[in-house]
């Protein structure tokens, strides 16, 4: 069996950063971050292994990527890095993965009291819709996997808002919470140390219940709403000559693309 892991920051343990700022390489939380992400990886890397995984990627997908050591990482993974990427899950189409697990990722933009909240760029949306639908990180990263890969979302860690959200729409996901979600920038932690132990027992879970396991998707054609923080992006959509785009009002459009892919 063949594996990827998908590791963002703002759900691993022990975090909750800082009013008003994201988790950027100048947080002050960010070195914590990266030492801790390194040890939530290589616990899921070695329950995968020790479960008769074949081989493991890492997609470091964090912000520009590039945030951890990866000299720290177990030396039987494959590491995903950098930007420029035409589509998510890079490097990974021909790799034959049988499933994908995501660490370290928080709730979509529109959850209240979620830590670190936001859908792709804490500065830009106050959400993202498809068909209707509120969406965030995990539902475009697990319908990428899906149409890119052909494989099934078994495992998250994250905050309890993040996992909620999760064991109400994909109940066959494995979950582990890292801490309890208070505020954007409150929490109960659990010890990063305990959260690591919880991680590894929770992905050979998820890999002995692989058969139930779902490909998550979303549908085509797809009918974006995209509400922004600032209305000039709302306005650099609404005047985009590549798309027949409604403004709804001063903060949010919509429009419709063939495939989902066409976003993603």
């Amino acid at each position: 069996m063949k594996y990827a892991i998908a590791c963002d920051m703002e759900g691993i343990a022990g975090i909750v950063g800082y009013p008003k700022e994201g988790l950027g390489n100048s947080s002050k939380q960010f070195l914590a971050a990266s030492k801790q992400a390194v040890r939530e990886i290589n616990s899921a890397v070695k329950a995968l292994y020790d479960t008769g995984a074949e081989k493991v990627y890492v997609w470091d997908n964090h912000n520009g990527s590039l945030n951890m050591d990866y000299t720290e990482l177990d030396t039987r993974v494959d590491i995903i890095a950098g930007v420029g990427a035409k589509h998510r899950w890079p490097g990974l189409y021909d790799k034959d993965i049988d499933a994908v697990l995501l660490l370290g990722y928080h709730p979509k933009a529109d959850t209240f009291a979620g830590i670190l909240t936001h859908t792709c760029s804490s500065v830009t949306y106050q959400y993202i819709k498809m068909n209707g639908v509120s969406v965030g990180e995990v539902e475009i990263d697990a319908a990428s996997a899906t149409r890119l890969l052909g494989a099934p979302l078994i495992f998250i860690a994250g905050d309890s808002k993040l996992v909620k959200q999760i064991n109400d729409d994909m109940p066959w996901v494995s979950t582990v919470i890292t801490k309890e979600a208070l505020g954007r920038n409150l929490a109960v932690l659990k010890h990063p140390s305990r959260v690591v132990d919880e991680i590894f027992i929770g992905v050979k879970e998820a890999v002995a219940n692989m058969d139930k396991a779902l490909l998550y998707d979303i549908a085509d054609p797809v009918t974006v709403e995209a509400r922004f923080l600032r209305l000039e992006d709302a306005e650099a959509v609404y005047n985009s000559k590549s798309k027949d785009v409604e403004l709804l009002d001063a903060f949010t459009v919509r429009y419709t693309v063939k495939s989902f892919l066409e976003l993603y």
